[in-house]
């Protein structure tokens, strides 16, 4: 992992965090502020994927492809979610779980054999498995989702901030 990547996945790592504590912090969020909050992290987290893997030469060739593809699709999930703020509660949470979806195996297909793969591979499990259940049971509510993103975004936050921190102090400045 080169030293940008490491600053990229940290800066993700602090705003997934930071929107998962507002998250919390604001339980009786609307629609509208819960939209713009998802598709901002999705948009963010689909910016970094894909600049990681552009300009990070040290991945495989398979690995850098895979990663810039789904982080412009995440980062496209973003930009959807945020121009459909209005949009109905079950579209909002498909919207997300794919974007989560799409991240989360970006994250354990480019991870597979790199250093510090396994926090990142516990990373995009953390996604796919949250992605999984929201796809599950769609009928979720406004509060549970809620809950249950603020949750999800605050351990992929701590994830992010470890693999960032761990992929620079892999590498000297």
């Amino acid at each position: 992992m080169s030293r940008i990547s490491g600053w990229a996945s940290l800066a993700a790592g602090v705003f997934a965090l930071i929107l998962g504590i507002l998250a919390f912090a604001w339980p009786s969020a609307t629609l509208q502020v819960v939209g713009v909050l998802f598709g901002l992290n999705l948009l963010i987290l689909g910016v970094v994927r894909a600049g990681q893997f552009l300009f990070t030469a040290d991945a495989p060739v398979t690995g850098r492809i895979i990663g810039v593809i789904f982080g412009v699709l995440v980062g496209l999930l973003g930009i959807l979610c945020l121009r459909n703020v209005a949009g109905s509660l079950k579209l909002l949470l498909v919207i997300v779980a794919l974007g989560w979806l799409l991240d989360g195996l970006a994250e354990i297909f480019t991870s597979v054999g790199s250093s510090g793969g396994g926090w990142r591979i516990a990373l995009g499990l953390i996604a796919v498995l949250a992605s999984v259940a929201i796809l599950v049971w769609p009928g979720l509510g406004l509060a549970t989702f809620i809950l249950f993103g603020a949750t999800t975004l605050c351990f992929v936050g701590i994830g992010g901030i470890i693999v960032g921190i761990a992929g620079l102090r892999s590498r000297p400045a």
